[in-house]
């Protein structure tokens, strides 16, 4: 059984679906649990993706979080609840769920997690990815802003070992963390990740399992030339559609655009022939 994590609210929750019609396009035998936290998504919505779920043969849970887990938590216009819901997943989800990968809504599964879900993690609590540029310069002045010695995490995939963050993770750091430093942070959440947890993380190469559309020429670059768009569909695992910019957009002017819209398309289509049944 391998376990996703989604965080959402109502305007992104939608999208969840074209990810879940891709993983399961790639894996059509693999038993599949989704977990879903979000606290102000329609229940109409809830329940659509939970029959679309059902449809592709995957067990679904969703979770509202209770106003207390917050109650000592900084909350204003830069650290919304929904920035926690994945630094808390090991929390909110239940003690018997050990292992999680967690996917941001604006990704695309198109070839196996498998070895990604079966990877050693030598006792660090995240396996996460570097994009490609932001190791030298950025990376340096990232390492010296957070006071860190590891790269600089993206934490749009994290795949998390919830039975040791259980362990060792108390909710009242991150908490007194952001609260006497989160003013200083650029990017709130991601910031926050980086700062506490970097060197607590396996890297994985971002090629694979985090490849990001924008960055397609440094990619080209990085590998003379080898990691073209053939060598990504054949060897690339998640496409991760970075940026303001997102591939449902009608101007999305990124690589594989198109093939975001196909997976849309097809999940569009599934829902569609259900509705008689919702």
């Amino acid at each position: 059984m391998m376990h996703l994590l989604f965080t959402a609210d109502q305007n992104y929750a939608f999208h969840i679906l074209p990810v879940l019609q891709s993983v399961r396009t790639v894996h059509p035998n693999t038993p599949f649990h989704i977990h879903l936290i979000g606290d102000d998504i329609a229940r109409e919505t809830i329940e659509k993706i939970c029959f679309f779920c059902q449809h592709k043969k995957m067990s679904f849970s969703s979770y509202s979080v209770e106003e207390h887990v917050f109650k000592e938590a900084p909350i204003n216009k830069h650290y919304s609840k929904a920035m926690y819901y994945r630094m808390l997943a090991a929390d909110i989800l239940p003690k018997t769920v050990t292992k999680v990968l967690y996917l941001d809504p604006d990704v695309l599964v198109i070839n196996s997690l498998k070895s990604l879900w079966e990877i050693d993690m030598e006792g660090n609590l995240f396996v996460a990815a570097s994009h490609t540029g932001e190791e030298s310069l950025l990376g340096n002045i990232n390492k010296i802003r957070l006071d860190t010695s590891s790269v600089y995490y993206n934490t749009g995939i994290l795949l998390m070992d919830l039975r040791q963050i259980r362990k060792e993770f108390n909710a009242d750091v991150l908490f007194s963390f952001i609260d006497t430093t989160g003013h200083k942070l650029l990017l709130p959440d991601q910031d926050v990740f980086n700062a506490l947890y970097g060197n607590r993380t396996k890297q994985v190469p971002d090629e694979i399992w985090n490849y990001d559309p924008r960055k397609y020429s440094q990619y080209l670059l990085k590998s003379a030339g080898a990691y073209d768009a053939y060598w990504v569909i054949q060897n690339t695992s998640i496409l991760h559609y970075c940026g303001k910019e997102k591939p449902w957009h009608p101007r999305y002017r990124y690589r594989f655009g198109s093939l975001y819209r196909h997976y849309e398309h097809m999940a569009e289509l599934e829902l569609t022939e259900q509705e008689p049944y919702l």
